[in-house]
């Protein structure tokens, strides 16, 4: 909407004087109009299909002056019509792929026009509108595959023009998705690194619609903010703040490798406001002054409750009363006022809240730093869809940007320069190049001299920015920074700007093509920030998360329910007091089971950790804090991060290194231990590049919990030694891994019940596959099923886009006349009315396998045929795996509720996991798990040649790398497979996880000259029943023999 009516307020910025001036000029051009209607000329015209011709015409209106925008023009006097039809069907457009691109072009660089497109006539449905500055082209589209064909009426506003001037109209039918941008010019310094912060899986205080209650730290992290308080003494670099969900956590970062404690402090300060009754919350950081604000809208509720702290949440004061707002996608931004202001303020700077409606977007501006606010002021209506991005405000002079996804099918951004009265639609794109919409929010940051930097998921295909010195009016300098690493698809775009010239713009990007909406999108994706030190005229894109995929599969941009919409719909990025980027995302495959699946892979862990990406090495986006040399320094690696899987005696180690300190990484150091803090080096690990994987088979000791840390080692030095994981013992495949085990000092656990509701309150949640079947294995343990009550439900539940409604059950149910439980499976949907998300419901598919039960001490066993529930391959993902029980069940009750009022719901709401660790499973096939596993580790000879005659000792390690202890063996040596000589020798028992060497001396006499080779078998007469007994066989050896011995 072009809204250039100016209500009384303090910060008008049209005087009184020069309102009576136009007014005046508006009245005088009154008296010399005729009162004929008059439009533009021609008035009118086709374009009959997708291969119709252009059009043009030229304004015919005899004034100037419309300073209230469309709403108070006079046609004819300060404003004029062309009406345009738009022939063929809304089918031959969409196949056509094309759309309609209406210019309007000044005659002089003094003249500013306005344009508004309606379908129908101009009191009809604003479908698109551009409001640049004087001199600057006026752009509208209209897409008639959705805008549907007919009549449309390009309504021209003179805003402020020179009579007589007229301007030139045009509508040419255009491609639908521009061509993309250019890569961008890249920056010839070095990289910039990072390192990954994840919030510690700790409980932490929550209020609930039931009370206060608790959940895991920063597990429901969808939609973050990210702020960091500059004024705070708690840091050198500020104390930083991440908003999500209930939670406003602060954190503390080191700027150095500490010995004695972490690199980063977390904790949960929640604002008052925050309370599970309410929906999208958001964070601001005033950076200057330190205020930290925290809001959540009331569900759907037009209305939004703000707090604000001024001490990193230690102490928070509540706005008096709700604000008036839309019911979606709140937004909270501030900074200088803009000139003129008249009066003084309470606060030294602007504080904006925007929101928006089912249609349209508003903002509210503060004057006393969030206490109050004023009235609400609507931004655009229809011809803006989508969602709007974070409003940002410049830092030189007080303009206030919203940016927007989808203006007639472009990137834009809305702009007010008289704080926050008026709103303009400015479209981003020049004469060569056109951003298009896509299904996430845009972008901007503003450096400290003004410069706009605009960022994009173009067509949802490219991360592509573009940067503007005059508000928006024009625009320069629009790249790919994706296209250095080859991506398809891109998500959630977000910006931040220091110094002049200095901004960084951060994305998740994924290389697989294709929707990235579809169930069937089986791409990984990664976290990207791409940075430029001049401007925008080059960047440099650096991957967060080379070894680690931030999530599997899609991310549903399309609201509602869906297991892919973990993430939910943005991410934020900010700078500290030293000029460190800092990203604030989400992480939906944390762990090891997802972090280090195979690419092909199917399923997701869709979990929403916290996790801050921190800038560890490169240039900054403050100067004072460059390195020394900046565009030479090198610097020690950042610290990998590292995932485990355990699985029986074997821990799978994986890690991720996102900072090489632009310095070769040589090798990765590995240290153990039984107890925190004290590893102490295992292995070191070489290669060009060394592997970033590790499998440790010699953790045998399933009393023991293990701990590791990985050190990454370069020319300069080795990383900081504070990312310690934790591998406890959690079973196998066979019997059960252990996927979510309450923690004993949650109020709902059994333990602080004090034994209350026995058969309900869940100890863990397990999952396994028997051998030798075709089956999965779900197990619950409960305090005892000694007494089983009726009309109640053990549910363990897991997402899976096989199932109709993306999510799979099994479990026991007890009916109101008591007996014997049944056993079944099936699938459950969640309904979606409107914007709330509704009640899960399940849909019962068959009774489970016969063999399922429970016992008195709580266990209960659930089996399901694997064909039954989506026939997943070894490899493949189970994720957000979660128990739940219900007692009373009615047949209106007879839904998967999620309300803490259940006993021990495992942390997963709805379909996205909040557990830690990530209820995650692999799928590994159903192989025998307690059995031993004899390999040939290794084969060597005394000498690899010797004469003929001479007796070589040959010697094998043979190592049991299962589960369980093999007996004793026999191992079997053969030279040239057996047609030269042949030698067994006895083989003692081995224990899980050690070896023995056995040797073999070959008596080379009468051997003839030439290469031979020798391998070796273990449990070569099958004495040992093995879990796998295709690998008993080494790699052959080479041994020469010099020729006929002379006697």
């Amino acid at each position: 909407m072009i809204m250039k009516t100016n209500p009384a307020s303090l910060t008008a910025r049209v005087t009184v004087g020069t309102l009576f001036l136009i007014t005046s000029i508006v009245l005088v051009v009154l008296a010399l109009s005729t009162t004929r209607s008059r439009s533009a000329t021609p008035g009118s015209g086709t374009i009959a299909s997708p291969t119709g011709s252009p059009l043009a015409w030229d304004g015919t209106a005899t004034g100037t002056g419309s300073v209230g925008g469309e709403g108070t023009c006079v046609e004819t006097v300060s404003c004029d019509t062309f009406t345009l039809t738009v022939g063929g069907t809304q089918a031959d457009w969409v196949t056509a792929g094309k759309r309609i691109e209406v210019k309007i072009t000044p005659p002089a660089s003094q003249d500013d026009y306005d344009l508004v497109v309606h379908k129908t006539s101009n009191s009809g449905p604003i479908v698109d509108s551009s409001g640049n500055g004087a001199g600057i082209p006026e752009v509208a589209h209209i897409n008639p595959a959705v805008d549907g064909v007919g009549v449309f009426t390009v309504h021209v506003i003179y805003f402020a023009t020179t009579p007589p001037d007229q301007y030139h109209g045009t509508a040419t039918v255009v491609p639908l998705t521009p061509s993309p941008p250019p890569p961008a010019p890249a920056d010839t310094g070095p990289k910039v690194g990072y390192e990954n912060f994840e919030a510690p899986g700790v409980l932490t205080p929550v209020t609930v619609s039931t009370g206060p209650t608790v959940e895991y730290m920063g597990r429901g992290a969808g939609e973050p903010s990210i702020g960091v308080n500059w004024n705070s003494l708690a840091s050198a670099s500020g104390v930083t703040n991440f908003q999500s969900d209930l939670e406003t956590l602060f954190i503390t970062f080191a700027n150095s490798c500490p010995t004695g404690g972490p690199t980063a402090t977390w904790v949960n300060r929640p604002a008052p406001t925050s309370v599970v009754i309410d929906s999208d919350p958001i964070g601001f950081t005033d950076r200057q002054t330190g205020r930290v604000f925290a809001a959540e809208l009331t569900a759907t509720s037009p209305t939004c409750k703000i707090s604000y702290s001024d001490n990193d949440g230690n102490t928070w004061v509540p706005t008096p009363g709700p604000l008036g707002s839309g019911i979606d996608h709140e937004t909270i931004g501030g900074g200088p006022f803009h000139t003129p202001l008249i009066g003084t303020t309470a606060y030294p700077n602007a504080v904006y809240y925007c929101s928006q409606d089912l249609v349209t977007a508003f903002c509210l501006r503060s004057d006393d730093g969030g206490a109050t606010f004023g009235a609400t002021v609507p931004t655009y209506t229809t011809e803006c869809g989508g969602l709007h991005g974070h409003v940002k405000v410049s830092p030189k002079d007080g303009t206030v940007y919203l940016p927007n996804n989808n203006c007639g099918g472009d990137g834009a951004v809305v702009v007010s320069e008289d704080n926050g009265i008026t709103w303009h639609v400015r479209h981003v794109g020049n004469g060569t190049v056109q951003t298009a919409s896509g299904a996430s929010d845009p972008a901007v940051g503003i450096d400290n001299n003004g410069r706009v930097y605009f960022v994009i998921a173009n067509a949802d295909a490219a991360a592509a920015v573009a940067t503007s010195d005059d508000h928006g009016n024009t625009w320069q300098n629009i790249f790919d920074v994706s296209a250095v690493y080859g991506l398809k698809n891109i998500r959630y775009p977000a910006a931040v700007a220091g110094d002049a010239g200095r901004a960084a713009v951060a994305f998740y990007g994924s290389t697989t093509a294709g929707s990235a909406n579809s169930s069937s999108f089986n791409g990984v994706w990664h976290l990207y920030v791409a940075h430029t030190f001049d401007g925008g005229l080059t960047w440099t894109t650096s991957d967060l998360t080379p070894g680690a995929p931030m999530q599997r599969g899609c991310i549903w941009t399309g609201g509602g329910a869906n297991i892919c919409r973990n993430l939910l719909d943005f991410f934020d990025v900010t700078i500290d007091k030293q000029g460190r980027v800092e990203v604030g995302y989400v992480n939906g495959c944390p762990g090891g089971n997802c972090a280090q699946a195979a690419p092909t892979a199917t399923g997701n862990a869709y979990s929403a950790t916290a996790t801050i990406a921190r800038q560890s090495s490169g240039r900054r986006l403050l100067a004072a804090f460059d390195p020394p040399s900046p565009l030479t320094a090198t610097s020690v690696p950042g610290m990998p991060s590292v995932t485990t899987r355990r699985i029986g005696s074997v821990v799978h180690l994986g890690w991720s290194e996102g900072d090489t300190g632009n310095s070769t990484i040589t090798s990765y150091k590995i240290y153990r231990g039984i107890a925190s803090g004290g590893e102490s080096l295992l292995t070191t690990l070489t290669g060009g590049p060394p592997p970033t994987t590790y499998d440790d088979v010699t953790a045998t000791d399933t009393t023991k919990t293990y701990y590791y840390k990985v050190l990454a080692v370069n020319g300069v030095g080795e990383s900081c030694a504070n990312n310690e994981v934790a591998a406890p013992y959690v079973g196998d495949s066979c019997t059960g891994l252990i996927i979510h085990q309450n923690d004993p000092t949650h109020p709902e656990s059994a333990a602080v019940q004090n034994g209350a509701n026995p058969q309900l309150a869940i100890d863990y949640v397990a999952v396994g596959e028997p051998p030798a079947t075709s089956n999965l294995m779900f197990k619950m343990k409960v305090s005892n099923l000694t007494t089983i009550p009726p009309n109640s439900r053990w549910r363990m539940v897991w997402d899976s886009f096989s199932s109709p409604g993306q999510q799979f059950y099994v479990g026991m149910k007890t009916g109101s006349g008591g007996g014997m439980p049944t056993f079944e499976y099936g699938t459950i949907a969640t309904a979606v009315v409107g914007l709330v998300v509704g009640v899960p419901t399940e849909t019962k598919i068959a009774a489970a396998l016969p063999a399922s039960n429970f016992n008195a001490d709580g266990t209960i066993t659930i089996f399901v045929p694997k064909s039954a529930v989506g026939n997943p391959q070894p490899g493949d993902l189970l994720g957000a795996v979660n128990g739940r029980t219900f007692t009373g069940d009615t047949p209106q009750t007879n839904t998967l509720e999620r309300s803490t009022a259940l006993i021990d719901h495992t942390f997963v709401k709805a379909q996205t996991d909040n557990a830690f660790p990530a209820a995650t499973y692999t799928v590994v096939g159903n192989v025998a798990c307690v059995l031993p596993d004899l390999i040939v580790s290794s084969l060597t000879a005394s000498s690899n040649q010797a004469p003929q005659g001479a007796k070589i000792p040959i010697t094998a390690t043979i190592m049991n790398q299962g589960y369980a202890d093999a007996g004793s063996s026999t191992t079997k040596f053969l030279v040239d497979n057996g047609t030269t000589a042949t030698g067994t020798v006895p083989t003692p028992a081995i224990a899980a996880g050690h070896s023995v060497n056995v040797t073999f001396t070959w008596n080379t006499a009468g051997v003839k000259k030439g290469n031979h080779t020798i391998t070796a078998k273990a449990d070569d007469m099958n004495q040992v029943v093995e879990s796998n007994e295709t690998n008993n066989t080494s790699a052959p050896i080479t041994i020469y023999i010099q020729g006929n011995r002379t006697k």
